[in-house]
């Protein structure tokens, strides 16, 4: 029994659905985050129809703007420490090492926010996936 070689060479389609913006909605997604909240409001106004890639945009809001949030709360209570008396600045130089920990964790949050948007997957964060729901 002799098997017929295949003579066409077809590509196979994409399983992502293509964007407004003309890129598959998994690309667009991942690149929502690429800079923070300004790819987030890009995308977000560009893209009127694909759900997914509004999610993604308005979680990259989110969470750029808390993250922003973080920081500025940070700060206050890093100024404040110097106030403490004799073991004030001692405090406030441990508290610097605080914006280490919360910048490798949002780093590392992001990373993986674009990996979970370019896999396809729409991964609700803790409290930023519950603000994108009711922005998207």
């Amino acid at each position: 029994m002799a098997v017929e070689p295949k003579t066409t060479t077809e590509v196979p389609e994409s399983t992502s659905s293509k964007t407004g913006t003309g890129l598959d909605e998994n690309l667009a997604g991942a690149l929502a985050y690429l800079l923070g909240p300004l790819t987030g409001i890009l995308f977000f106004v560009l893209e009127s129809e694909n759900e997914f890639v509004k999610f993604h945009s308005a979680q990259s809001i989110a969470f750029g703007v808390g993250l922003f949030f973080v920081y500025v709360a940070m700060t206050f209570v890093q100024f404040a420490l110097i106030f403490v008396p004799r073991v004030g600045g001692l405090f406030s130089l441990m508290f610097s090492f605080a914006y280490l920990v919360v910048g490798f964790v949002a780093f590392l949050g992001w990373l993986f926010l674009m990996y979970k948007a370019y896999s396809g997957d729409a991964y609700h964060m803790p409290v930023f996936g519950n603000v994108a729901d009711r922005i998207a």
